[in-house]
């Protein structure tokens, strides 16, 4: 979970050139609700980030189809503003999970509902295809009245520490369990705003296996920091290094480093414990 920067470039414009790409009768279709759509960006953007209850554009239905047409069937115009809004470094990991790769991209407000935000760069986020999926067309939890989902382009991410994982070893097995927590002064909004995102993506569950297959990898270095001394205070200080690493780039709730933090404090997989992420053979 992660904010990133919007993509430079001017709305107008990519509607403009994406509509003049398109064929007629969906080119002249697009042009005629020109109006009503660059009102429902003004919209969206002085609305940002609480778009879930916005009204819906007065379209009419072949104007709603050439609207989602535009981003389903692409033209030269849209091929570029796909490659631009995924092609940037700062979003080759998916900003809702922090996971996987940003693959797809995800329409924030779903243009079956909002088809005039089909093409609309501020609602085109950069997402992994299993976040892209979970997310569906789901906007509001009618329950709590919370948008569902972290809009990464527009919501700022608190930067007070929320995600924590417990760390465990048992019967020589690590054990992970991640949850979020509400830190003091914290309101409850924007707690249950982060709530809703975690548990909506599965990401307690998807963070654990993540999180056993990433020290697959490092169990080479742990073993190097151990040593033939059996040093686990260097485990932990290895631990700590990393962590401290991730969270000057990811920032205090990034997962990795929470789960490193854990287990420098963890001593029995300090002590040798490390040998439960040992890598099996193919």
């Amino acid at each position: 979970m992660r904010s990133i920067p919007m993509l430079a470039v001017d709305a107008t414009d990519v509607f403009d050139e994406i509509a003049a790409a398109k064929l007629q009768p969906r080119r002249g279709l697009m042009r005629a609700a020109r109006a009503e759509v660059l009102a429902a960006y003004q919209g969206y953007e002085d609305a940002a980030p609480e778009v879930g209850e916005l009204d819906e554009a007065p379209l009419t239905d072949p104007q709603k189809e050439a609207m989602r047409h535009a981003f389903t069937v692409e033209t030269q115009p849209m091929t570029a503003l796909r490659g631009d809004l995924l092609k940037r470094i700062s979003v080759a990991r998916c900003p809702f999970c922090g996971i996987s790769e940003s693959s797809t991209l995800d329409h924030y407000l779903p243009k079956e509902q909002y088809p005039e935000f089909s093409i609309f760069p501020k609602n085109l986020v950069p997402s992994c295809a299993v976040c892209n999926t979970r997310k569906r067309d789901r906007i509001m939890d009618e329950g709590t009245n919370v948008r569902m989902f972290l809009h990464p382009c527009c919501d700022v991410i608190p930067d007070t520490a929320f995600l924590a994982v417990h760390t465990r070893m048992e019967a020589d097995a690590l054990i992970l369990s991640y949850r979020l927590t509400r830190p003091a002064g914290m309101a409850l909004q924007t707690f249950q705003h982060l709530r809703s995102h975690f548990n909506e993506l599965d990401l307690a569950d998807r963070y654990r296996r993540m999180g056993l297959e990433h020290l697959g990898g490092q169990y080479p270095a742990l073993c190097r920091a151990y040593g033939p001394g059996e040093d686990a205070g260097r485990v932990a200080e290895k631990l700590i290094e990393g962590a401290e690493d991730f969270e000057e780039v990811s920032g205090p709730n990034y997962w990795v480093a929470k789960l490193y933090r854990s287990l420098a404090g963890n001593e029995d997989f300090c002590d040798g414990g490390f040998e439960s992420v040992r890598p099996q053979p193919h």
